[in-house]
Parts: structure tokens; sequence; C-alpha cells
């Protein structure tokens, strides 16, 4: 009952988790360069990487432009000195979230510029020995980080895309009930008034005419208010 609860929760306040996400990210960086004393640049790239990540899904788009613009311009700036930053997780989860909430065509961008980033940063991560295998490891390393994003992000755009396939297919059906009962009413009173209508023709006394008079009246309102009822349904939307 409580993850249930929990889940609901995270559903209903998508964007508020986004941005919970982007200010702890943003925090453990800026606790983490108050630990190790480090120089303005490091704060500097860890908000620009981390904080974009508040709009991963309400603009995608907009998010990995920023967070892999930022980590091009840490590579070309202050990549001889630190190498990666904590901040840097932020790229594979703008790729992802560009793979899941964007158009398809930003995942595979996001994709690309993500895999380009990894081999450069594998290539110049000063820390590293100088031979060559230790650069492939740790190149190879990155850019499995990557493609991972990538492919959980475009699993998960397969998945919002069958949920909202099953929702569509949900409200069609529940249209046609609701049609099929329409219909049934409909029939069901009209050859209810035609039977009273036909045999109030034929009343012996005026008193069995009046009756067939109030069956077809008190017939004709419950039908009308049980279509009234589906039309309500129909124009606000199935339950």
């Amino acid at each position: 009952m409580l993850g249930e609860r929990l889940d609901s929760w995270l559903r209903g306040h998508q964007s508020l988790v986004d941005v919970l996400i982007a200010l702890l990210l943003a925090g453990c960086c800026v606790l983490f360069g108050l630990f190790v004393r480090a120089e303005a640049a490091y704060f500097l790239f860890s908000l620009l990487l981390a904080l974009p990540l508040a709009l991963r899904r309400r603009n995608a788009v907009v998010c990995a432009t920023v967070v892999l613009g930022v980590a091009s311009i840490q590579w070309l700036t202050i990549r001889d000195g630190v190498g990666a930053l904590p901040a840097d997780l932020a790229v594979p989860l703008a790729v992802h979230a560009a793979a899941a909430y964007g158009p398809r065509r930003a995942g595979g961008a996001a994709l690309a510029a993500g895999l380009l980033g990894a081999v450069l940063g594998g290539l110049s991560w000063p820390m590293l020995p100088s031979s060559a295998a230790a650069h492939l490891l740790v190149g190879a390393f990155l850019a499995s980080t990557v493609v991972a994003a990538w492919a959980t992000g475009t699993l998960r755009r397969v998945r919002l895309s069958h949920s909202r396939q099953q929702a569509r297919l949900a409200v069609l059906a529940e249209r046609e009930r609701i049609a099929r009962e329409m219909h049934d009413i409909v029939a069901h009173s009209l050859a209810v008034v035609i039977a009273q209508a036909d045999g109030g023709r034929y009343a012996a006394t005026p008193e069995a005419g009046r009756s067939a008079l109030v069956t077809i009246g008190d017939c004709a309102r419950k039908a009308l208010g049980d279509l009234r009822r589906m039309i309500g349904v129909l124009r606000d939307g199935p339950a």
C-alpha cells in the first residue's frame, strides 16, 4: 500500500522530482568541492551541469543541449587540470532524458554527442598513465554509460508509447460500450412507447387511456434522463 502511494505521488509530481534530483546532484557536488577546496571553475561547471536536469522531462531537448554543451566547454577549458567532475553524471542522465522524453531525432543526436564526448574524454584524461590501453579503457567505460543511458531512455519511450496506446484503446472501448447502452435505452423506450400508444388507441375506458399516457410519459422521461447522463459521460470522457 505504501509503495503504491509513493508511486502514485511520484507520477503526480514528476516535475518536482526532477527539480529535487537536480538540486541533490548540485548540492552533493558543491559539498564535495568545499571538502577538497576546489577552484571556482569547479563550482561553476558543477552547477551548470546539474541544474538543467530540472527540465529533463518538461523540456528534454533544452536539458540535453545545455548539459552536453557545458560538458564540451568543460572539456575544452579545464580537462587538463581535473579531468571529469562528479557533476558529469548529468551527461548520461541528459542522454536518457533526450531518448525517453524528447523527439526521436533528439535521442539520436544526444547519443552521438555523448559518444563523441566519451571518446574525447577517454583520450585526454589527465590522471591516467600514458599508455593507450588505459585511455581506451576509460573511453570505452564512458561510452558504455552513454549507450546504456540511451538504451534505457529508448525503452522508457517505448513503454510510454505503449501505455498511451492502451489508454486510447480503453477510451475507444468505453465509448463503444456507452454507444451500445444508448442504443439499448432508446430501443427499449421506443418499444414501450409504441406498445402503450397502440394500446391507448383501443382502450376500453378513459382510465385505461390515461394510464397508457402516464406510462408513455414516465418511460420517455426516464429515457431522456438516461440519454442525458450518457451524453454527459461522452462529453466529459469515460470514468
